[in-house]
Order: C-alpha cells, then structure tokens, then sequence
C-alpha cells in the first residue's frame, strides 16, 4: 500500500469519527456541560493520529530505503557506492572481522573502518561499497580495516543464497582461511563471540583448529581459501551436546589445490566443540 493510501485511509478514518460524534450528541436527551473527560477526547485522538501517521511513513521510507549502499553511480558506475549499508558497518560485523584476520587484530576495533576498493584494484578510489543485482536480489562486497590491512566482506540479499556471508582476509591466507557462513553459522558466531557462557559454535574457531590440524610440509607453499561447514543436522541456536558436523577447508600448494576435512561432536565445554 502505498503512502498516499495510507493518508487516504486515514483521512477517512477522521470523517467517520465525526459524523459518528455527531449522531451520539444528536441522540442525547440532555445538554449540559462538556465534561473534563470530553473535552479531551479530541486532543487524544490528534495525538493517536499523529503516532499512526508517524508510523506510516516510517513504514513506508523503510520499504523504499531497504539496508542498501547509497550514493551510488561513483565514476559513472551505477555498482560503485560512497557509503556502505548499515549491516556492513555494523559494530558485530566489524568486531567479526576485526577479531578474526590477524593484520587486523593489531588496530583498535573502532579504528576498523570501510576503506576504498581501490586497495584490492576492486573500483577507484572514492567507492567504499560494490554491489550486483538488486536489493530483492543483489550482492554487497566491502574492505573493512584499515590503508594496507584489511578484510573483504561480502553478503548476499535475497535470492536462493540470501543471508550468506564471506570473510577474506588477503593479507593472512598463508594462515587463516575465508569464511564462507550461511546465515545461522553467522548468528551462531556472533552469538559466541558476545558470550562466552553460551552454548554457540564460533566458526573462526572451527577454522583455526582445522588449520592448525592440517599437514603441510612448509607454511610458506601453502595458503588456504574458504572453510565451509555442513551444519544441516545442528539447530545452532541450541546445539545439543554429541551432535555432529563436518566442515572442510580449501588448501593451495605447489602440488595444486586440495582440501582438509574433519568432522567435529558439540561438547558442554568451550569452545563447545571438538574433533570426533
């Protein structure tokens, strides 16, 4: 619906009202002084129309503005934005990533900001945010961190992969993988992360064990790409202890690319999980 029905509907709504205040003081026998209690009544419905129309605009403005990048059209490219979304930005993202690429760890969490792509070659310089698609259906990809540090995060809206994030970070992939999370393992990390006393599986945990798990001649030869984990069989909001889920991370050698699997059981102790 959109905001002029709304106002419309309204509109109605206020006419109806009076011709059926009028009509009640038509049928009354008796005329006598306006009461304190009366006297009020139209001051409070001004007051619940006013909360009403604030309500639909606010309504309305938020379908129109969805938590989307904006300023876009830098450099004549409609997919180039000068500011990122919300939820880009958002203090548990950037404590995400903050806490999990080590270039990024050194700097103070609130110095870990969106940065030009023209640091990874991704657009010029005055773009913070890229998008594909559209806002039902559409992509967002930022570099949070700081000049020569940073982490790439991209997430998905709508669509057959809507709510999936990706973490990289490209200066650490000798040692530390790219996420790859579904939305519930993203929940299920942020939720750990805020809480240590709660039951939550903390996937930059499950990636660090994997790797530190996986046999490698020299460090220097290898580097690893994305950690994915089957967690289908799990209700990650409330993981009983003894279920189980694999997940599997990409290793790149000389030899070629390869992958390190293992297979982990929630246990009642942190990191609430270990290798079954």
């Amino acid at each position: 619906m959109g905001a002029n029905r709304h106002f419309d509907f309204l509109k109605h709504m206020l006419n109806l009202h009076g011709e059926v205040a009028a009509t009640s003081d038509s049928l009354s026998s008796h005329r006598g002084p306006e009461s304190p209690v009366r006297s009020r009544k139209p001051a409070t419905i001004l007051a619940l129309v006013a909360v009403v129309l604030v309500a639909v605009v606010l309504a309305v403005s938020y379908v129109r503005k969805p938590d989307w990048p904006t300023r876009c059209g830098v450099g004549g490219n409609p997919n180039w934005c000068a500011r990122p979304s919300a939820a880009m930005t958002d203090g548990p993202i950037v404590a995400l990533a903050h806490g999990y690429c080590p270039s990024l760890s050194v700097f103070l969490v609130d110095d870990v900001v969106a940065q030009p792509l023209i640091q990874l070659d991704l657009a010029d310089d005055e773009t913070l945010a890229r998008t594909s698609g559209s806002t039902s259906n559409g992509r967002e990809e930022v570099l949070l961190g700081r000049p020569g540090a940073v982490s790439w995060v991209t997430r998905w809206v709508g669509g057959e992969r809507d709510g999936l994030w990706e973490v990289r970070c490209p200066g650490d992939a000798r040692s530390t993988p790219s996420l790859h999370l579904e939305a519930e393992q993203l929940d299920s990390t942020l939720a750990a992360s805020q809480s240590a006393q709660t039951r939550r599986i903390d996937f930059r945990q499950v990636a660090r064990q994997l790797v530190a798990a996986t046999p490698y001649e020299r460090a220097a030869d290898v580097s690893f790409g994305f950690l994915e984990c089957d967690t289908e069989s799990l209700d990650l909001t409330r993981p009983r202890v003894g279920d189980t889920f694999a997940c599997t991370v990409e290793v790149y050698s000389p030899a070629g690319k390869g992958a390190s699997w293992a297979t982990y059981r929630v246990t009642s102790d942190k990191p609430y999980f270990e290798p079954e």
